[in-house]
This record gives C-alpha cells, sequence and structure tokens, in this order.
C-alpha cells in the first residue's frame, strides 16, 4: 500500500475526484498504475492541497465494495434481511458458513485500511504546511482523526483483532505488522474520536454540509462504549447528542430518507453525502443494490416477513418509510412492467394479467418485501435513480437508544423511557413506561431497520447474555405468507458457533502477504 504517495484522484480538482473513483469491478483495486502522481515531497503545501487530501478520506466511503455497499451484506447474518444477487460469497456468509478465501471477506479490508492510510498521511502533514487558515487546520485534523477512527470501528467489528498502521508505521515505513487486541483497536478509536470530538465544529454552513461534525464524534463514541459496555461513558457523550438541539431528531422520520429533505436534516450526523454542496464528491452505488431490478437496480436485499411482522399496527410511518411491498410504486419511478400470470395469483393482481403497472410484482422480489429507505427516482419525471439521495450512517436516533439502553442496563427498566419515547412519539406512536430491554431491542430493529445495524446489536446482547442468537438465527427466513410467496421458506435454520462467529475470518490473502505474521481467527 502507498501510504507516502497521494494520488491524482486526491489532490486534483473535486470533478477530477469524482471520477477517479476506484469501483468495485476492480479485483485489486489498489494495485492500480497512477497516471499522476504527488509525493510527500511536493504535497501538502498549502491550505488548497490539505483540503483535496481530506476529500481523499472521505471519497473513499463511496467505494461500492467498502461502505457503498459490501458491508450490508454483513448484515444479511441477522434475521431481517435476505441477500440475493449473483454473488455466491455474500450468501455463503448469510448462512454463516464463511471461509477465509471468499472475496467478500477479502475486498472489505483494503478499502478500510486505504481509508486509514489517507487519513494517516493527513494526519501527519497537516500540522506541517507552514501557512493555512488555523481553522481549517484545526477542523481537517478532526475529520482525519474521525474518518480513521471509523474504518478501525468497522474493520475491528466484522474481524476483531487487526493490525493498527499508524503515523509511526507510516514514518518508518513499517506496514507488515501483527493484529493487535481489540481492547487496544477500541483505544485508538477513542482516541481519535475524543480528539475528532475537541476539534470538529458543532455546525457547518450550507457549503460544507456533509462534513463530520462534534456531534458525529459524540455519537461514535456511544457507539464504541457501549460495544465496550461502558455504559456510564455512553451516556455521557450519548447525552451530549440528545441535549444539542443542533443534532434533534428530524421532525418526520420520512426526511432521514427523502431527497431534498436530507440536506439540512439536524438528525443525521454521518452519511456517504452524495451531490450537492462543495464537497461534490460521486454517488454512492446503495440505490443501486437496494431498488429492485425492473426498477433499475439490483436488488440484493430483501426483507423477510419476520421483520415485516416486528412493526406494531400503528407503526405505520415507520413501516411505510422502510419497506416497499408487493402493490407498492414508489413517487417519480416510471418503469413499466407486465402483470403475468404468475404475478396475477397475488390477490393485490388477480384478474389484471396482461396489464402495464408500475407497482411491485411478485415476480421483482424473492420475500414480497424490499428495503425503501434508499429507493428513489429523480423528480423531473424521466424514471432515473435519484443518486441525491444520501446514506444515513449514523443518526441521532441510534444514539437516543443506546443512551436509553445505557440506562436501562445501568439502573433497570423505566430509566430510559424519555429516549425511548422521544423516538415513539416522532413515529406518532404511543408512549412507553417502565420500558426494559425486550422494548429497547424491538425500538431499535424497527427504527433503524435496514440500516446496517441489527446484527451487530445482535452480537452484542448474546455477548451480553442478554439474548441467545441462537433462538434467532435457527429460525428459518420466510418470505410473505400471500400468494404466490405462501410463506416460503427462503433460508433455513442456521447454526451461530461461539465465539466462531463473533467475527468473520481474516482474509487468507492477508495473512499469505503478511508471510505468517497476521494470524488467522480462532476455529477457522
Amino acid at each position: 500500500m502507498q501510504q507516502k504517495t497521494i494520488k491524482y484522484f486526491i489532490i486534483s480538482s473535486l470533478s477530477v475526484l469524482a471520477i477517479s473513483i476506484l469501483y468495485g469491478c476492480i479485483k485489486k483495486p489498489l494495485n492500480q498504475n497512477p497516471t499522476g502522481e504527488y509525493t510527500t515531497a511536493n504535497y501538502w503545501r498549502n491550505q488548497n492541497d490539505v483540503l483535496a487530501g481530506v476529500m481523499g478520506i472521505y471519497s473513499i466511503i463511496f467505494t461500492e465494495d467498502w461502505i457503498g455497499h459490501d458491508l450490508y451484506c454483513f448484515d444479511d447474518q441477522s434475521d431481517d434481511i435476505s441477500v440475493d444477487g449473483d454473488h455466491p460469497d455474500f450468501k455463503v456468509i448469510e448462512r454463516l458458513n464463511v471461509d477465509p478465501t471468499q472475496q467478500l471477506v477479502y475486498i472489505t479490508w483494503p478499502f478500510a485500511y486505504e481509508q486509514i492510510a489517507r487519513a494517516n498521511n493527513a494526519l501527519i502533514y497537516i500540522p506541517k504546511v507552514p501557512v493555512m487558515d488555523e481553522s481549517i487546520r484545526t477542523r481537517s485534523m478532526g475529520e482525519a482523526y474521525f474518518l480513521r477512527a471509523y474504518a478501525y470501528y468497522i474493520l475491528s467489528n466484522i474481524y476483531g483483532e487487526v493490525p493498527l498502521i499508524q503515523e509511526a508505521n507510516v514514518l518508518a515505513g513499517n506496514y507488515n505488522v501483527a493484529k493487535s487486541s481489540v481492547d487496544s483497536v477500541r483505544a485508538r478509536v477513542e482516541s481519535d474520536l475524543l480528539n475528532a470530538a475537541n476539534m470538529l465544529p458543532e455546525t457547518y454552513g450550507p457549503a460544507d454540509a456533509g462534513r463530520v461534525s462534534k456531534g458525529a464524534a459524540w455519537g461514535m463514541l456511544t457507539k464504541l462504549y457501549m460495544t465496550a459496555d461502558r455504559f456510564q461513558a455512553a451516556i455521557t457523550y450519548g447525552s451530549k447528542v440528545v441535549s444539542d438541539p443542533n443534532y434533534a431528531l428530524a421532525p418526520s422520520y420520512t426526511n432521514n430518507f427523502t431527497s431534498g429533505k436530507q440536506e439540512t436534516n439536524t438528525e443525521i450526523l454521518f452519511a456517504v453525502w452524495n451531490g450537492s454542496g462543495e464537497l461534490n464528491l460521486p454517488n454512492s452505488s446503495i440505490s443501486i443494490y437496494f431498488s429492485p431490478r425492473p426498477w433499475q437496480g439490483w436488488g440484493f436485499h430483501h426483507p423477510t416477513e419476520n421483520f415485516a411482522e416486528e412493526f406494531e399496527p400503528g407503526d405505520s410511518i415507520r413501516k411505510r418509510a422502510t419497506l416497499i411491498s408487493v402493490g407498492d410504486s414508489i413517487p417519480n419511478q416510471t418503469n413499466i412492467s407486465t402483470i403475468s400470470a404468475s404475478d396475477a395469483t397475488s390477490p393485490v393482481f388477480a384478474g389484471m394479467a396482461g396489464q402495464p403497472t408500475g407497482r411491485l410484482l411478485p415476480s421483482m422480489t424473492t420475500t414480497g418485501y424490499y428495503i425503501r429507505k434508499y429507493t428513489a427516482y429523480d423528480a423531473n419525471g424521466d424514471g432515473g435513480i435519484d443518486f441525491n439521495l444520501k446514506q444515513p450512517l449514523l443518526r441521532s436516533s441510534d444514539v437516543y437508544l443506546l443512551v436509553a439502553e445505557a440506562k436501562i442496563r445501568l439502573n433497570g427498566a423505566g430509566a430510559g423511557d424519555a429516549e425511548i419515547n422521544a423516538v415513539r412519539q416522532r413515529a406518532g406512536l404511543f408512549t412507553v413506561s417502565d420500558a426494559g430491554m425486550p422494548q429497547l431491542i424491538h425500538e431499535r430493529r424497527v427504527e433503524l431497520a435496514g440500516e446496517n445495524i441489527r446484527w451487530q446489536d445482535l452480537l452484542r446482547w448474546d455477548k451480553d447474555q442478554i439474548i441467545d442468537i441462537n433462538t434467532i438465527v435457527s429460525k428459518p427466513k420466510a418470505a410473505s405468507p400471500l400468494l404466490p410467496y405462501n410463506g416460503t421458506v427462503i433460508i433455513p435454520a442456521r447454526t451461530f458457533v461461539r465465539p466462531k462467529n463473533y467475527y468473520i475470518p481474516i482474509p487468507q490473502e492477508i495473512i499469505d502477504e503478511s508471510k505468517g505474521v497476521i494470524v488467522q481467527n480462532p476455529n477457522y
């Protein structure tokens, strides 16, 4: 990995950066010959270099083999969603039968470390830029700390122990290092996020919308502390988000997933910020992966019937914002399909064989559902996917519910009622009292549905013996009970093996390249 080299796509104009992202069809994304090159000897000269260099860190999160899509395949191990499509490694991971040689196991690793490498360079050289606006210098350092922490947090959640590559490694050219303990990785993440929280502003103007703020750092600290069972620390930092009007819940749940409503949304703490603003970064691929194939998507993720049934009867706002069901249509979606004889066996389309429709047909989905949150179309009516739709990675409601959980686990049922009810009332639901962990688990499942959170929640609750994860994965994933699905089993009962399945194996290619310095996770 060329950690001292800043390739041309992170120092050129933003338009050049936008077309230079490495897409997932490239099997060896880091083994590319740069067409132009800057080094540490002729870069980091001025404020413009710093701004472009930081944009280069952000640009990694758009990559489909990283944040843009592949991470969501790990959440398909949960009970909420079943994976579809033409990638067998995705399906093996869902079935808890993963092995170290599969492409998806490998491909997440180099993109995460590329994000870390770019952040390391920024943290080394931004302090050395001789003349620049000091507020921009400080903010840029905070962004680099946050984005490095985020990559390490995700890596450790997926693989457990991972190598820590930091500034000293870059300066010494020492990149082949052994894995660090989970506690050591968490300590690095904590330190970086605390630095970020001290350096980042609370808010930005419209031109800088999409940059990370103090609220994003506080929110990620809350998630980190809950992962480590540090409940009081989670309350301390989560409460900073809950009490700050700059990070208030959006007045409508749907604003979080509606193009044009996201740009000024205080609830979105961190997102893949497609489209507008001076950041002007490229489009994320998530809308492609979550949209039905006949509607220009690739249709990889299908919610299960068990998940659809988790919504309370009155929870129509969140359910409709989350799920596309057979018979539904999407605003500005103009692709028309013909209702087949098979489709017409569904009560929704009975007697309509041969007619055109823009509604979701049974033949478009294996379960009867799609995730709605990432499917949107251009308002001009041309039927094009709206790639201006942002991809939320951290929302205030997640933090509210983590604070509620920490309070419940420290002080018992009822201690988190205020935070739970703030989220429920925003969804138009009645308040609850004396809520314990079952209510909290339910609330996180439906509030954060499809946002790549469920599986990590299940893992930490299982580790703490709040739940038995095998009671969840041992239930087959099933489709809608309606015709023509008839409750078909999509994924049979699975078995979770402790401690093996808490983490994905280290990619075999990484172990081989390290010549034994990096060792495999237990039981693989």
